[in-house]
Formats: structure tokens, sequence, C-alpha cells
């Protein structure tokens, strides 16, 4: 079954989600603009192909569940940044001070005391921050092994469903799926950011691959808490008593898979929308763009709360 499909079929299926099409076109009505702009290109930063590429391995592999310590903070450029973006801006700080941070013999032997030092600010660490180096860690020994062997397997693929593949095969931990009534979804949210930054940060995969189009958006808590907010996505008493009492809802458990693919399908039925307007966007961009805004809300009720390493 197509990714779409599925989609569609939870959502018709769906028991504690339901998604209103005419608060979602209200919503499209409030974005002022629709260009795109990748966050890395308006930093200064020189980097060779390969380096530009495990520095988005190392970012993604880290990237998920921020919210348990919303304290944690980065500073770059007299500016503070919190969650996903306090992770890159660590790292890209760290890649800044140190010339051989990218260096895959350097990260292999690099310990915990010493990534604690690039990650901790006020004596703050991000939340599961064990959770979060043993993947590092797992995804530094899986490159560290293949040596050139890695990049000439990147380089050689050709399709992006072949570079999806080759990511969730070869790195387990970036393997996202669920199970709704016996049907398989892929969510794999941090693949499709992984995807999205190779795409941008590396001229050899964007022309062997050619388009992300076919790709999905990703699937976290910071849409859906922005979708329940305009009233696109509707919960049911039960799922919604639970939010608000911030009680967490479980992993693979059907809430969070409705959730999940509600959030999703409101993105490509958006994407399909804007098309009729003639506003050609994918979804990967367009989620980035609608994720973007999510800081200018005054939010009445809180996001879903998930422990999970995929988002």
């Amino acid at each position: 079954m197509e990714m779409l499909d599925t989609l569609k079929y939870i959502n018709e299926n769906s028991k504690y989600v339901s998604i209103d099409k005419d608060n979602m076109n209200r919503y499209l009505d409030t974005i002022s603009t629709w260009d795109y702009h990748y966050w890395l290109k308006n930093e200064t930063v020189t980097l060779t192909e390969q380096e530009l590429i495990i520095f988005a391995f190392l970012c993604e592999s880290m990237n998920f569940c921020f919210w348990k310590n919303r304290n944690w903070k980065i500073k770059f450029n007299h500016n503070y940044y919190g969650g996903s973006e306090a992770l890159f801006y660590a790292i890209l700080k760290e890649v800044k001070l140190n010339p051989k941070f990218l260096d895959i013999n350097y990260l292999y032997n690099m310990r915990k005391k010493d990534f604690k030092k690039i990650m901790e600010y006020n004596g703050q660490l991000p939340p599961m921050f064990d959770k979060r180096f043993k993947l590092l860690k797992e995804t530094i020994k899986i490159i560290y092994y293949k040596k050139d062997l890695f990049f000439t397997e990147l380089f050689s693929i050709k399709t992006v469903q072949e570079l999806l593949n080759y990511i969730v095969i070869n790195f387990k931990h970036f393997d996202d799926k669920s199970k709704f009534k016996r049907k398989t979804i892929h969510f794999n949210k941090r693949a499709t950011l992984l995807i999205n930054d190779l795409f941008h940060l590396s001229k050899t995969i964007k022309n062997n691959i050619q388009s992300i189009d076919s790709l999905t958006g990703g699937a976290d808590y910071a849409l859906p808490r922005l979708f329940e907010e305009y009233g696109i996505l509707k919960y049911n008493k039960k799922l919604l008593d639970k939010i608000l009492k911030g009680k967490s809802i479980k992993h693979n458990s059907r809430m969070e898979v409705e959730i999940r693919a509600n959030t999703l399908y409101v993105l490509e039925l958006m994407k399909q929308k804007l098309k009729e307007h003639y506003i050609n966007i994918n979804s990967i961009e367009l989620d980035n763009i609608i994720w973007n805004t999510r800081n200018k809300q005054i939010y009445k009720k809180p996001p879903h709360h998930t422990i999970t390493i995929y988002y």
C-alpha cells in the first residue's frame, strides 16, 4: 500500500483523531510566504562534502524527544536556541571551534565526557543524554568500519527510496515504523529529515536522486500541537483529557499512531490544496515552513508527550 493510501486509510479508521478541512483551509490563509530556506545555508561554514554528510548523520541520529527538558538551551551567535535547533547549533559550534571534529577517527575515539562538554550549557544537558550519546556512537561506529565504502555506497544510490532503505537498513535506530490494524506504517521521521539534509548538503546525492518530492513530512509532536490549536486536528475526549493531564502517550499505541498519521495526512491535503492555487511545494518544505511558525503561536494546550527515540 502506498504511503498516501495508508495515511488515508488510518484517517478513515481513526477513533481518537479527525481532520477539519475547513479549519485547514483557513489556516493556510494565515501563512504569508511559502519560500523555503535550508537552515545551514545561512551559516558561514566551510566543510567538504564528506564532512557535511557526517554532520547530517550526527545531528539526525540524536534528533528526538526534547520536551523532557525545555531548560536546555544553546547560545550561538548571540541567540539562544532550544530543542533540535540547540542540538544542531551545539554541533555546529564545535565544528567551528575544532576542525578535527568531523574526522571519523576523531569521532570514533570521542568519550562521553568530551561530548558532555559540547552539549552542556549552564549545567543543563539535553534530555535522554545517555541514549543520544549511545545512538551517536552507533552511527559513528557504522561509518568508521565501513571506511571509504560508506561514501562509495551513498554516492551510488540513484533514487530517494533507495536512499531511505539504505539508511533504515544500515542504521537501525532510524527505522521508525508502527502497526495500525495489522498494517505497517513507515513514519521514518528522522530518516526523512536526514534525506532532506543530504539533499541540500551533498551535491553528489542531490544530482543522483534529483528530487525528494515523493517523501512525506516528519511526524513529531510540534505540528500536531499547532494543528490541534487551529482546530485542524480534532481529538476525542479521552485523548484530549490524557494530553491535558500531561499523561504520556505510549509509543506505538493507537492514540500515538493516529496523531502522527493524521498529521502527515494533513500535510498531504495541504499540499494538494496549495497545488490547486499553483503553489508547488513538497511535503518536507511544507513541514519546515509550518514548523518554523510554531514559536509564534500562543498555545492554550500542551503537546502530546511520548518518550521515544523517533521524534
